[in-house]
């Protein structure tokens, strides 16, 4: 990873149906799937959509320790209560990440962070799968970090696609949330090139 260290903690969080859990399941399989040891804690809000929701994921090259991300390396914000919340916990020199379509105006931000702003929601929503902005948000990951080399999330997301439709019958969470194949891989190579309109602070 170009994250640097060898211990990196994420927080990914919005509002219930904004895909962070499902976005924190392919991060932490994702590391997995590199050799890495990798962790996922869900913390839910209300049991109901639009109910605060986030998720810790540690992944360290050897074992993780602690799993908990109570100071993360990088934080993923799909909203603006999200973004407020958990962005002062960043630790110095980490990166906050927020879709920009929904969050126009920022909180004050801890200095000495990198502060990125990538349409989540835009990007989705003009492929006409609104839903799949968590896996626009991977790509945004990748683009800013190179997390892991170019294809892991790719071969991640065909995997567990995958399984879920050979379990449920073609179903599923993740099924329902990252669309059909064919179309979350174009999502997830339109986050590679997000630097072309990210707002970076």
């Amino acid at each position: 990873t170009h994250l640097g260290g060898r211990d990196i903690s994420f927080k990914l969080a919005g509002a219930g149906g904004d895909g962070a859990q499902t976005a924190a399941l392919l991060l932490a399989r994702a590391a997995i799937d590199e050799g890495f040891d990798a962790t996922h804690i869900p913390s839910y809000g209300p049991e109901s959509r639009g109910g605060t929701s986030y998720a810790d994921v540690h992944l360290a090259e050897t074992e993780v320790i602690n799993p908990a991300a109570p100071d993360p390396h990088v934080l993923i914000a799909f909203n603006a209560p999200s973004l407020a919340k958990f962005a002062p916990s960043v630790r110095e020199g980490g990166l906050i990440l927020y879709d920009s379509t929904v969050i126009q105006e920022l909180p004050p931000m801890p200095p000495g962070r990198r502060v990125i702003g990538a349409p989540f929601t835009a990007i989705a929503t003009n492929l006409q799968r609104p839903m799949v902005k968590n896996i626009v948000a991977l790509g945004a990951l990748q683009a800013a970090t190179g997390v892991f080399p170019p294809e892991t999330f790719l071969a991640t997301l065909k995997t567990v696609l995958k399984e879920f439709r050979q379990e449920r019958g073609g179903g599923g969470l993740i099924a329902r949330t990252a669309g059909q194949g064919r179309e979350a891989e174009a999502f997830l190579r339109d986050g590679r090139f997000l630097s072309r309109t990210w707002d970076e602070v």
